[in-house]
């Protein structure tokens, strides 16, 4: 053995035993560390599978693949496709956590506590077999003459038997101590580029999914690029609708106070313009018998007869035939009354 130039047992070879032991003791250190770090690792990957699925489920149920009203206009058939790829991305990571945990969690697991705890196990029988080996040997030193010839073979073969035992628990920790340090040379350097190869096919497995993926994603990129800008470009147009509405009300509003009719009546206070009067019977008197036409139409706020009701606000509609409804909060029709006007 490259290791052990000298077998024989003398004070050089138990020094250089002694040496390789304590070298065994700091490397179990570290690979206890290692081993404890790797773990950590592989629950991150754990986690990280996880959270792909939790992801691709929670994108699934917001409405991907669904074909309900919602689910098409936030573009829930589109994200069928990207929700597929987060599961297969997620099981990109829980294919390398099992190869992480095979070529190095295990490997690690069977060099601590076979090969660096054999080195323990070997010296424990070592030192029980010294110690046998010296108590036979000063039997054998201690026997006097005129012993028995047979009492001097036994102690001779005593000794003899535990030379032997001493030998091989000695050479079983010199073989051990050779075994762990030949594997220094390739054990930690193999586990550890298999572990960086299985993140190389890894990235090149995502890498490719996503690459077959680009036109798609950019496509869809696009395309709610252009929707935005037709949406912004639709908001532009409600505001400006919106604002003609509230200039047309307002000039309307000046008018109408330039020329009032106040009426009030139990059913609330109308504030319609002289000029409106005699436009709603004219359209009143034309399409009396024809077809019904809307007037006028607006709020307007209404209480009970009873003075101390509580003054509403009440959408109400004239038509052609005099008729005026007045709605609620809720839509529905609350009243109907006749505006009939007679010459």
């Amino acid at each position: 053995m490259a290791t052990f130039t000298k077998l024989e047992d003398s004070p050089m070879f138990r020094k250089q035993v002694n040496s390789l032991e304590h070298l065994t003791d700091e490397l179990k250190e570290r690979c206890s560390n290692l081993h404890k770090g790797c773990k950590r690792f592989m629950g991150s990957l754990d986690e990280a599978y996880a959270g792909d699925l939790s992801f691709a489920d929670s994108l699934q149920a917001f409405g991907a693949g669904l074909d309900d009203p919602i689910s098409v206009a936030i573009g829930g058939p589109v994200m069928s496709k990207f929700t597929t790829a987060f599961r297969e991305l997620g099981t990109y990571k829980e294919l390398l956590r099992s190869q992480l945990e095979h070529m190095l969690s295990d490997r690690l697991s069977q060099f601590i506590n076979v090969d660096l705890n054999g080195v323990k196990d070997c010296r424990q029988r070592l030192d029980r077999a010294a110690v046998a080996y010296d108590q036979a040997r000063e039997k054998f030193v201690s026997v006097r003459k005129g012993t028995r010839a047979e009492v001097v073979t036994e102690l001779e073969e005593d000794l003899h038997n535990a030379k032997s035992a001493f030998e091989r628990c000695r050479f079983n920790l010199v073989h051990a101590l050779a075994n762990i340090e030949a594997k220094k040379k390739y054990e930690f350097l193999e586990s550890i580029s298999a572990v960086m190869d299985a993140h190389l096919r890894y990235f090149k497995q995502g890498y490719e999914l996503l690459s077959q993926m680009e036109p798609f994603i950019h496509q869809v990129l696009t395309y709610a690029q252009q929707s935005k800008q037709m949406a912004l470009s639709d908001q532009d147009k409600l505001a400006k609708r919106i604002q003609e509405f509230r200039t047309e009300e307002e000039i309307a509003n000046v008018r109408m106070a330039s020329n009032v009719d106040t009426s009030t009546s139990g059913d609330g206070i109308h504030v319609v313009g002289l000029q409106s009067y005699k436009t709603i019977e004219a359209l009143m008197q034309s399409t009396a018998n024809g077809e019904v036409q809307v007037i006028k139409q607006g709020y307007l706020f209404k209480r009970p007869q009873n003075i101390r009701g509580e003054w509403k606000r009440r959408f109400f509609v004239l038509d052609s035939h005099g008729t005026l409804y007045y709605y609620g909060n809720k839509g529905k029709s609350q009243g109907v009354s006749s505006q009939q006007t007679t010459e």
